[in-house]
């Protein structure tokens, strides 16, 4: 018998909330989480392993392969010496009871006595909906779970624990499952597990359980006082619209006097207030989703053909594009409610710092 550990490769988003369904105002985490399929509660798990166990762990790793329902994760505190820990999380449509997972616990324990998992300082039993109150009473009280497993184990776990076989409660098993120490097991709980989710990687706790308004991290830049080597090509590429009016001599040390210069100024602050968006999406979008960039890409697609007429000089075409970029219609976003005229604006300047929108060429 031989048991694989795999590393737990990021996960894809599968089965995460798409569309409008990431805005439910009135959703609960809870009853999202009660009302899971395997396939998406299981790739819950592997996002909180990946995301979130990893940073406090020195390695995280999955038992077996994906697609029963469940996953079993162990998270080792030092690879080389076997010290982890290990969570055993099944989807189940009921509260667990004993009979749904007294087989899990006795396979486990089998594995341990063999050499074939180490004996962890924790093992960690999650399921979305919980324990039952009968087996709650069970679980967390060592004496009862060590003379359950004992009492039941030739009749509900020694032909559970490999195929074609039975492994009796006899001999130095029984010895191992007498001197056990039971106090490892522990119940992680649906609100520890949405806690944690929640506090580590909003990220992934949006892509499961939507978006609230008020949840959002608000993200304000101010300007800078001196021009970052960030945004010198949009401002380069503004220069170079201004001097195309009346080929004055203009550059990024003099423009602010010049005739340009409260254009120039409100230009870079709504640089600012669209890269604040950036920040914001970063900060807020579920999953890998990157709401920003999408932005920019409806955004390009929305003024390009405004910015491929003619016009009487590059400066015309800043203000034409940035004119119609302001009208700009909003989908549901996650930053849609900090999309104002400016920020809108804004968005062209930031598709020019990308050379994506260059005034004259």
């Amino acid at each position: 018998m031989e048991l694989n550990e795999n590393k737990i490769e990021k996960p894809e988003n599968k089965y995460g909330l798409k569309g409008g369904a990431l805005y439910n105002e009135t959703r609960k985490d809870k009853d999202i989480l009660k009302a899971m399929d395997e396939d998406t509660y299981e790739e819950l798990i592997a996002s909180w392993a990946y995301w979130c166990l990893k940073g406090k762990y020195e390695d995280v790793l999955r038992l077996g392969g994906a697609g029963d329902g469940g996953m079993d994760v162990v998270a080792y505190y030092n690879q080389a010496n076997r010290d982890c820990d290990i969570f055993q999380c099944k989807h189940y449509k009921e509260p667990i009871n004993k009979s749904s997972v007294i087989a899990e616990l006795g396979k486990f324990l089998y594995h341990v006595h063999k050499g074939l998992l180490p004996s962890p300082r924790s093992y960690f039993l999650m399921a979305p909906n919980g324990l039952s109150p009968q087996f709650t009473h069970i679980y967390t009280n060592s004496e009862s779970l060590k003379n359950t497993i004992v009492k039941e184990w030739d009749a509900s776990i020694a032909n559970h624990i490999e195929k074609k076989k039975c492994y009796k409660c006899e001999n130095e098993l029984k010895t191992f499952l007498e001197s056990f120490n039971y106090n490892i097991f522990k119940f992680y709980s649906p609100d520890k597990l949405l806690k944690d989710i929640y506090e580590e990687n909003r990220h992934v706790y949006f892509q499961y359980f939507g978006v609230k308004k008020e949840e959002l991290v608000k993200v304000k830049l101010n300007v800078p006082n001196s021009i970052t080597e960030y945004e010198t090509k949009y401002i380069q590429h503004l220069i170079n619209a201004y001097n195309d009016v009346n080929s004055e001599d203009l550059s990024i040390d003099n423009v602010e006097k010049s005739e340009y210069g409260e254009h120039y100024k409100r230009s870079r602050e709504e640089f600012w207030l669209a890269e604040s968006v950036k920040k914001m999406s970063q900060e807020n979008c579920p999953g890998d989703l990157d709401e920003f960039a999408e932005l920019e890409d409806d955004m390009y697609g929305y003024v390009v053909d405004t910015y491929e007429e003619k016009h009487d000089n590059a400066f015309r075409k800043v203000k034409a594009v940035t004119g119609i970029a302001s009208n700009f219609p909003r989908k549901e976003r996650v930053i849609s409610g900090e999309l104002g005229a400016r920020e809108l604006k804004g968005v062209c300047f930031q598709l020019s710092n990308e050379d994506r929108l260059i005034w004259k060429k």
